[in-house]
């Protein structure tokens, strides 16, 4: 399914499905007609029609189930059902051909209808419990772990539906031998988790291009990463990294689109620059310097993209305590007013804060200084540094080229032509210290791109 050229769905007014059109789908979900509940729903669908928030869990729970989920030792009907209901039960197991019909419905729903509809069932405020009574069936039940996650990563981890299959003892309460395994050793993307990552994906590419405010953010995928007083990226980033292990292209590039919709997130103020640097830097760290290159060209050129790489390539050769070197300018202080005096009627309402992060690249004297300045990261080689280098340049000039007039060092294209950048390129990349590629070969390409002079 090729969803890159989908646009987002005009502004409207979308209603709730009616009690009658949800007792349709719900009928046959209950029946274990799954694939019949899904085609319903789907000649349901319409701009102004959003599906309701259980319909989408249970298309999720479909969605993710596999023949892994029914377990080496229990199916899930077997859980919940008696022993005289066990038999009768097992057909209500959603098959193979209902999972792909699901994926390709949650797909359809993100281009028919707003992100913030489709994706309702894993906000952190949902409207899930307006229609829970209506629903009685197996997937109804089953998928209520949906509901109790914090975030949309949880639900994408390998074995998330048996680790979460609902207890005999208590509807509702989870298995608790689920948990002896340890949190940080779970896959982030499980083998049958991967069309629903890019559903989301879908729904986050569109919430950012629907979004008017500038700079263009996804506000569905800020949700995902925490409250406003305690935003984590580490799921998330997880979740690129592991991408970026994959042999398929199509799985590579999900990470990729993820990295660019936190960049982008990040260059407004609502996601803490300095620590996404420092978190991208923390799991990069095991990856060789060819993976890192490899990731970093894959990512989609803008200027907060160059900011981006500009930044995390600084982190390198900066202290450990340093995200990053940002330049964000102090906080002001409420000014305390004399005793005695009089308090001034409010003038006029006070100006929202900007919603563009305040981070500058550094200036064209600190790049030329990186450019003789070593590393201490254990992982970078000898050549690794030369590339480091390179990358950090080719970074930085065209961010200087993307750049609007007011964000770019007027200093950059005269130390390009003055000899100065010439001089510092055969200091850095003139001899060879200890590595196997010739650094030489860097300096000649980087005269080249740059058009030194």
């Amino acid at each position: 399914m090729d969803n890159d050229d989908a646009t987002p769905p005009s502004p409207q007014l979308e209603s709730e499905m009616s009690r009658h059109q949800r007792n349709l789908v719900d009928l046959c979900l209950e029946e274990g007609q799954y694939e019949q509940a899904i085609d319903v729903l789907n000649q349901l669908r319409a701009p102004n029609l959003k599906p309701s928030a259980a319909h989408i869990r249970q298309l999720l729970f479909i969605a993710l189930y596999s023949s892994r989920d029914s377990g080496a030792d229990k199916t899930l009907s077997e859980v919940t059902a008696s022993p005289s209901k066990r038999p009768k039960k097992s057909h209500l197991l959603p098959s193979p051909g209902a999972t792909l019909a699901s994926q390709q419905l949650l797909v359809s729903f993100a281009i028919t209808n707003s992100p913030a509809a489709v994706i309702r069932a894993l906000r952190p405020a949902g409207t899930d419990a307006a229609v829970e009574g209506d629903n009685e069936s197996l997937v109804a039940t089953e998928s209520m772990c949906i509901s109790r996650c914090k975030n949309c990563w949880e639900i994408l981890a390998d074995g998330f539906l048996a680790r979460n299959r609902p207890n005999p003892k208590g509807k509702g309460k989870q298995n608790d031998s689920s948990f002896d395994l340890d949190v940080e050793s779970q896959i982030p993307v499980g083998e049958s988790a991967w069309p629903v990552l890019d559903w989301l994906l879908l729904i986050f590419e569109r919430d950012e291009q629907a979004n008017p405010t500038l700079p263009r953010h996804s506000v569905l995928l800020l949700e995902q990463l925490g409250t406003p007083t305690r935003r984590n990226t580490d799921a998330s980033l997880s979740v690129v990294m592991y991408c970026l292990q994959q042999s398929d292209e199509r799985r590579r590039m999900m990470g990729s689109r993820l990295m660019n919709l936190l960049i982008n997130l990040s260059s407004t103020t609502q996601l803490d620059f300095p620590m996404l640097i420092l978190s991208v830097f923390n799991h990069l760290s095991p990856l060789s310097q060819n993976d890192i290159s490899s990731f970093m060209s894959s990512l989609t050129p803008s200027p907060a993209v160059s900011k981006f790489k500009i930044a995390l390539y600084q982190k390198y050769f900066s202290d450990s305590n340093d995200a990053a070197r940002v330049a964000a300018r102090p906080r002001p202080q409420a000014r305390a007013q004399p005793k005695g005096s009089p308090v001034k009627a409010r003038a006029a309402p006070v100006e929202a804060p900007p919603l563009v992060n305040r981070y500058r690249p550094p200036g064209s004297s600190e790049i030329l200084r990186l450019m003789e300045a070593t590393t201490t990261a254990p992982s970078v080689s000898v050549d690794s540094l030369y590339k480091l280098k390179f990358e950090l340049l080719v970074s930085y000039n065209a961010y200087q080229t993307e750049a609007s007039a007011t964000d770019k060092d007027p200093e950059w294209p005269n130390i390009l032509r003055n000899g100065i950048m010439a001089k510092t390129l055969d200091s850095a990349f003139g001899c060879k210290t200890g590595g196997t590629e010739d650094p030489g070969s860097y300096r000649d390409l980087l005269k080249m791109v740059l058009n030194v002079h």
